[in-house]
């Protein structure tokens, strides 16, 4: 039995010795054909890059603002107000005397804050109007309203007066801070209100201020 597994042994040494003897002297050659079409398609690569135009891509980032802001100081009572101001994107022209662009006007108040670093990056809004640069608001004593659609959803109304002691270009949201918590959840806004002999006019807002990034050749 000993000599039938030293045998065997043999053999097997025997085979793997041959089988690599035979590699050592039939080397596989590579596929010339295969060698041919890499080079070739190094070429054309090369060629490529060659010819393609080199252009410096430039970035452009235009910040556009909606909303302007000033702010009243009370020096005696150490206490600062803050006005917002936010004109539609969209216009009408009326007829003479109105003959001229008309705008319509998201006007927010705050009221009198001590510290406006614990408010930032703005105050909290007290009050909201709507105002117009031409023209004249109708609305009756009893009030009238806006019709607002957020990023095209369902129409909302606001409540609105007019002040007496303001002329008719002037309205006062009476749920203005409805209207805020609205605004502060939507980017668009296309606010409807009543123009005296001018019927129902439509009016479209940006409610937040944009970055927008282009790049160009």
């Amino acid at each position: 039995m000993k000599n039938l597994r030293w045998k065997g042994g043999l053999v097997v040494a025997a085979a793997v010795i041959g089988f690599q003897w035979y590699v050592a002297e039939n080397p596989v050659e590579a596929s010339q054909e295969t060698i041919t079409t890499h080079e070739d398609t190094m070429t054309k690569v090369s060629a490529l890059k060659a010819s393609l135009p080199v252009q410096q891509v430039k970035k452009v980032v235009r910040r556009n603002q909606h909303w302007q802001y000033n702010f009243e100081n009370d020096e005696l009572r150490h206490t600062r107000k803050e006005y917002g101001n936010n004109q539609s994107l969209t216009k009408h022209r009326f007829s003479f005397p109105y003959d001229r662009d008309t705008y319509l006007h998201i006007w927010t108040v705050s009221g009198p804050v001590r510290n406006m670093a614990k408010n930032a990056p703005h105050a909290p809004v007290r009050e909201v109007y709507l105002t117009t640069n031409n023209g004249q608001f109708d609305c009756g004593y009893d009030g009238c309203y806006a019709s607002v659609s957020f990023d095209g959803g369902k129409v909302q109304r606001f409540s609105l007066r007019m002040p007496r002691s303001y002329p008719n270009n002037v309205l006062y949201m009476t749920d203005g801070q409805r209207f805020m918590q609205e605004l502060k959840k939507h980017k668009r806004a296309i606010i409807e209100v009543d123009y005296y002999q001018y019927g129902s006019q439509q009016f479209t807002f940006a409610l937040h201020d944009e970055t927008e990034t282009t790049y160009s050749a």
